[in-house]
């Protein structure tokens, strides 16, 4: 038998020990398995993505590759062009405060300071 000093599977020191093993085994386990598949998993293309990249292929090949019924490709050509409006929309946005932000820069500098911003962006002063 054991005597009094000889460590048992009862012993809280013991457990604690197979605990501590136990969890970092669990963590690091885990992770292993979480990089592996992720490196073998291909990730999913967000739906923006998936539109971008159709626009991109063109109706005609996705006609070919999908055989798109007219119907089909109606819907098709409609919601590609409606995507493009879109985006030109937000272009158009971004120009607009974009000229609108730097005139108020400009309305507040001196010509000696609007002639040197000009300068550093490269635009003729007006």
């Amino acid at each position: 038998m054991l005597s009094r000093d000889e460590p048992g599977w009862s012993n809280p020191k013991v457990l604690t020990i197979f605990a501590v093993i136990f969890l970092c085994g669990v963590a690091f386990g885990s992770a292993g398995t979480r990089i592996y598949l992720h490196s073998k998993m291909p990730s999913p293309i967000p739906q923006h993505h998936a539109i971008e990249a159709a626009q991109r292929y063109g109706l005609q090949h996705l006609k070919q590759e999908l055989d798109l019924t007219p119907e089909q490709e109606k819907i098709v050509k409609g919601e590609l062009d409606d995507y493009a409006k879109y985006y030109q929309n937000i272009e158009d946005e971004r120009e607009d405060v974009a000229k609108h932000g730097k005139q108020r820069i400009l309305d507040i500098l001196n010509d000696q300071q609007k002639r040197r911003f000009n300068q550093i962006f490269a635009q003729p002063p007006r």
